[in-house]
């Protein structure tokens, strides 16, 4: 059948119809993709685990934010895994739990410890959305991003939010909270919560320069991680104790 033929079809169905199929092609899609991810990490990751013949993967996604697109889960949950996401922004958390039902989502910003709410800076996009207010402000005054609004949020100690989630055998973290992951990471509970490999973003993007941060280097060298590979944004961390 040619296309003009297809295209007549589809014209003469039903809006009801129409808007089935448009969704219909957009999951084909989805399907076919072998990575989700911005930059491929969650490709290299998978392939490093069916290496060493492990599938029943339990992820972390600290920083979450879309369900599908630039997730580095998403791939994983898409194989029959599940694990926890997290994200301050509630609109997203609505959108990750209609798209994720496997998954534990929790809707809450990050940091070392619990405190009081705190002011979520929401950009124009969504990945960019920070607690820290000189972060939004770099953002915005660069061009990079621009504040839509700003909403209050409870804030939750990551290892109070890990022993929540329960589950303590863990595979894969993805860390990605703009401006407090440095934070985050030192305050982990590695003793506890080991993940076999941690993604986090040492990458950092002015309007003039791209940059790596190398705390996170030392910071995960102290705790017997040591770097796998890199990416663009993304540095991820290989447990030592387990090469």
């Amino acid at each position: 059948m040619s296309f003009s033929a297809l295209f007549r079809r589809y014209r003469a169905l039903s809006e009801e119809d129409k808007a089935y199929y448009r969704r219909r092609f957009v999951d084909l899609k989805i399907h076919a993709r072998s990575s989700f991810s911005q930059f491929g990490e969650d490709s290299n990751v998978m392939e490093l685990f069916r290496t060493i013949g492990k599938r029943n993967i339990t992820y972390i996604d600290i920083g979450a934010n879309d369900p599908v697109i630039h997730s580095n889960t998403y791939l994983f949950y898409r194989e029959g895994a599940s694990g926890l996401l997290v994200d301050a922004n509630p609109n997203i958390c609505k959108r990750l739990r209609a798209k994720r039902p496997r998954d534990t989502v929790m809707q809450r910003g990050i940091a070392a410890q619990s405190s009081a709410p705190m002011k979520l800076s929401v950009m124009d996009l969504d990945g960019l959305s920070s607690l820290r207010p000189e972060w939004s402000e770099r953002l915005n005054e660069e061009g990079i991003a621009h504040k839509v609004s700003e909403i209050e949020v409870p804030v939750f100690g990551i290892n109070e939010t890990l022993k929540e989630f329960g589950r303590t055998q863990i595979d894969f973290v993805s860390l990605d909270i703009e401006g407090l992951d440095f934070e985050v990471a030192s305050a982990w509970d590695f003793d506890l919560y080991r993940p076999q490999l941690f993604c986090i973003e040492t990458g950092t993007v002015t309007k003039s320069q791209h940059v790596k941060n190398t705390d996170f280097y030392e910071l995960m060298h102290s705790r017997g991680y040591a770097p796998l590979f890199e990416t663009f944004a993304n540095t991820i961390f290989q447990d030592l104790h387990l090469s």
